[in-house]
């Protein structure tokens, strides 16, 4: 027997490359030495040279603006809830977020990430772990470093060309993007499919206002006498005198041997065309109806209707990607410091438009009236999840019906710019380590009267029949 036959596991195998014991990827996006430490990107369209580029675009060309700070206040300054079943926990990260100032950081973040593609926001830690500040990091300023295999490993800043010797931790900074680059972790601006288009659009609207300027004054033909009667030329010097300087104030007079005809009377022709050629491209690019923006001038109702639910859904989309990531990096570490279990609080931002909650809401009326005597084909969470809300607990055993009432009920209290969704049954599991806060008690409950249930069920079965006016 061979002694590589005498091992089960022998050190003469060869390793497979579909395992490996750090459970780290296969796939790489570099190849050779991978990426340098503190090397901004792969991709040339990226530089501190484009970034600039495109912070000008948001601050010159106002329907870049106007879409961008639409998008935003519209994904953030809405509101949200903060959801758990802990009232303990819940509170404590009301908190947090109102001291950190939560909705205005967002709030910057969000429109920087549309406009440079990324956002950085610094985790900053006292000594003790605790969470007591967030800062927001310029995005032309920050370098992300990574391996071949995309893992980031670390973020330094450069600045005035020279990167600086700090570099920190992931933990210690959350990395904001909306839509990825397969070639590098860094996130791709909202504006950079759109730079040709805002490029035509600045010169198009530049020779459509000189064209205004210039056609939008009127200028003058004047015959003077006739083919018989020639004027000397000092008749000449004085008539044009006389037109140099006309103001809306001035009448003019001549006598009948004198002809004066309008030239451009009727202006630039077409110019809204040209006009609303590139504005369309441009909205299309941003993302943002024209609706949105006071424009759309000639949509129909049914077109409005139809680009309200699809921005609705694309506000959506953004808020559901920054309340995960938030509950991740920010909401869980905070709630693991102070002793509570992860996942214990999420954030669920409100609707920017309930149309599409209508239309959800219409469909499942309509549906649930098919169903006889309350027998309906979804359980309570099923039908939470269709509105964004997450399980409670019992609620995958309970069909929607209307008996739901013996679930936990949930009550919305607002405060500090924001909604809480606070169930009225807190969780008594896994108390705060530090500094615990204590649940409000309970009202004392009156003892129910055995026969209510029964009275009440006959008395809904009655009105239901049309018996019990």
């Amino acid at each position: 027997m061979a002694i590589r036959d005498r091992f089960p596991f022998s050190l003469f195998r060869r390793r497979s490359v579909f395992q490996d014991g750090a459970g780290r990827f296969k796939t790489v996006i570099a190849t050779g030495k991978g990426v340098e430490k503190g090397k901004v990107s792969a991709v040339s369209e990226r530089s501190e040279s484009s970034l600039k580029k495109y912070r000008e675009y948001y601050e010159g060309e106002n329907t870049v603006f106007a879409a961008i700070n639409t998008t935003s206040w519209n994904a953030v300054m809405v509101g949200y809830n903060l959801i758990s079943e802990s009232v303990e926990a819940k509170v404590l990260i009301k908190r947090y977020l109102d001291a950190l100032n939560f909705d205005e950081i967002l709030l910057d973040n969000v429109a920087y990430t549309l406009i440079y593609g990324d956002s950085f926001i610094e985790i900053v830690r006292n000594a003790g772990g605790e969470i007591t500040n967030l800062k927001t990091v310029d995005p032309i300023t920050m370098n992300i470093n990574y391996d071949k295999f995309g893992n980031i490993t670390g973020y330094q800043q450069k600045i005035g060309g020279k990167l600086q010797d700090t570099v920190l931790k992931p933990e210690d900074i959350i990395h904001l993007r909306f839509f990825s680059i397969p070639s590098n972790p860094y996130g791709l601006s909202i504006i950079e499919p759109s730079k040709e288009t805002i490029d035509r659009k600045i010169s198009t609207d530049e020779a459509l206002a000189n064209a205004i300027i210039r056609h939008g004054t009127p200028k003058y033909k004047v015959k003077v006498g006739t083919e018989n009667e020639i004027p000397p030329t000092a008749v000449f010097t004085d008539i044009q005198a006389e037109l140099e300087d006309i103001t809306e104030m001035n009448e003019i007079i001549m006598p009948s041997l004198v002809d004066i005809t309008v030239l451009d009377e009727k202006g630039v022709p077409g110019i809204e065309e040209y006009s609303n050629m590139f504005q369309t491209q441009l909205v299309i690019g941003l993302m943002c109806p024209e609706e949105a923006l006071g424009l759309g001038k000639g949509s129909t109702e049914a077109t409005a209707k139809i680009k309200e639910i699809m921005y609705g859904r694309f506000i959506r989309s953004i808020q559901t990607k920054l309340a995960s990531q938030m509950r991740r990096e920010l909401i869980n570490p905070i709630l693991e410091k102070y002793g509570f279990e992860r996942n214990m609080v999420t954030i669920k931002f409100n609707s920017v438009t309930d149309s599409d909650e209508a239309v959800k809401s219409k469909w499942l009326g309509n549906l649930l009236r098919g169903y006889p005597d309350g027998r309906h084909p979804f359980t309570v969470n099923e039908v939470r999840a269709m509105f964004s809300y997450p399980p409670v607990e019992g609620g995958d055993d309970l069909p929607f019906t209307e008996g739901v009432e013996t679930v936990t009920p949930v009550e919305e209290v607002p405060g500090g710019g924001s909604q809480t969704e606070t169930p009225n049954k807190p969780s008594q599991e896994n108390p705060p380590s530090k500094e615990p806060v204590q649940a409000p008690t309970p009202e004392p409950q009156q003892e129910e009267n055995p026969e209510q249930p029964r009275t009440y069920k006959k008395q809904r079965k009655k009105r239901i029949s049309g018996k019990v006016k």
